[in-house]
């Protein structure tokens, strides 16, 4: 009689929640579910820098090599690049915007650049045409304003990350907060060049893109979607300007895999962080959210900027050294993993491929296995678990919890 009691009781609770929350629990069940898991390791701002750059890069991409995925592919850095810096003496000069190129005036890193991308261990996609606004900066340049100074005072400069924060966005302009959207007509001039530069330089196409700082809007996303780009790497989210205090505003504020845009791109997202240099992350505190994402059949998605490898000698190696201990845990604690590069992955979420096809060398790999139903069903109650405090709180206070967790731990 207990056990009809409990039946019963759990069976009206399910048709509440369901009359409750039905939008919700379809919209989530919709989502995509991996049995096979994606794990991507998305590194923004490589491009022009010292020649120390291209010493540090092939270090990390050496240590990658040495992972390999139940498909025997080495893992795989998503390098999203700066396609150009100032020219500052030109600039100063003529009193117009010059560039200095990636492939033409920092030609160790290009190779470099170019080298992992034939041994399969570096798959490039545009981040922007510079980590700044060149209009504003000319400006700025031309009415030698002193934030500008290290800029100006440093021969062949390229370090913009030393910039104030609010001048390094890209498709807004930050000389003042709150910063202001580039225009629409500058918007696709920008994005058209960016794109034609980038395929002269790598041979096809960005089919994805993160917008640096994480600063764009829907004029962006539109002058994307008139170049192509399927994909839209994220944090979670979108920030489309800085308020009078500096602060991201978000819109949307909470960005899920597979989402879509009014442009139909797909977003993807970061939900792993490995960011030393801040002293925020560690290897185990990123393995903690890799497993998280594993148990909700998400892909592995690892943010690791390329700051974290230009710092400091020791800094570089403790970086490295720590990504290749999660790289290690990952490949041993989760199975059936498969190392992708984001456009890879937003191919194989909008069906465009039978397998996974690495565009820049065409190696091709078998396609992406989704998760039947059974696992599905286990990881889509952890999706609810993780993402909605009331709902893992009335699954506490009903005993649902119980047997939801017997699925989830028979389902992974």
């Amino acid at each position: 009689m207990a056990i009809l009691f409990f039946l019963g009781f759990w069976l009206a609770c399910l048709a509440g929640l369901w009359l409750w929350k039905k939008s919700l629990f379809i919209a989530t069940w919709r989502e995509p579910y991996f049995a096979d898991t994606p794990v991507l390791i998305e590194s923004d701002d490589w491009g022009p820098g010292g020649d120390f750059h291209a010493e540090r890069l092939t270090q990390l991409l050496s240590m990658l090599a040495q992972h390999k995925d139940s498909e025997n592919r080495s893992a795989i850095l998503t390098a999203d690049m700066v396609l150009a810096v100032p020219d500052v003496a030109k600039i100063e000069a003529t009193g117009q915007y010059h560039r200095r190129m990636l492939d033409k005036d920092f030609p160790a890193i290009f190779q470099a650049l170019q080298q992992g991308i034939q041994q399969d261990t570096l798959v490039p996609q545009l981040h922007g045409m510079e980590h700044l606004n060149g209009k504003a900066f000319a400006e700025l340049c031309q009415q030698r304003d002193p934030r500008l100074a290290i800029a100006r005072a440093s021969e062949n400069w390229w370090d913009w990350e030393k910039l104030d924060s609010p001048l390094q966005g890209h498709y807004v302009d930050g000389r003042n907060l709150p910063t202001q959207a580039i225009s629409a007509a500058d918007a696709r001039s920008l994005v058209a060049d960016a794109m034609h530069y980038f395929t002269n330089m790598f041979g096809y196409p960005s089919l994805s893109t993160v917008a640096p700082c994480y600063l764009w809007n829907d004029e962006i996303e539109q002058s994307w979607q008139q170049q192509n780009i399927i994909a839209i790497q994220t944090a979670g989210y979108r920030c489309t300007r800085r308020d009078e205090t500096g602060h991201y505003f978000q819109d949307p504020p909470l960005i899920r895999v597979g989402n879509t845009n009014r442009f139909a791109q797909l977003y993807l997202v970061r939900n792993v962080m490995y960011e030393p240099v801040d002293g925020k992350n560690t290897p185990a505190s990123a393995f903690s959210e890799a497993e998280i994402a594993y148990r909700q059949a998400l892909p592995v998605s690892i943010s690791t900027h390329r700051y974290n490898y230009t710092r400091s000698q020791e800094e570089c190696q403790q970086a490295i050294a720590g990504l290749d201990q999660l790289l290690r845990q990952i490949r041993e604690k989760l199975p059936n993993i498969r190392f992708l590069a984001s456009p890879e992955l937003g191919e194989c979420l909008q069906n465009k491929t039978d397998n996974i096809v690495n565009r820049f060398n065409q190696h091709q790999w078998p396609k992406i296995k989704l998760a039947a139903t059974y696992r599905k069903t286990g990881a889509f109650l952890y999706r609810l678990y993780y993402r909605h405090r009331k709902l893992a709180l009335i699954g506490y206070c009903t005993g649902l919890i119980i047997p939801a967790w017997l699925i989830c731990k028979t389902s992974v």
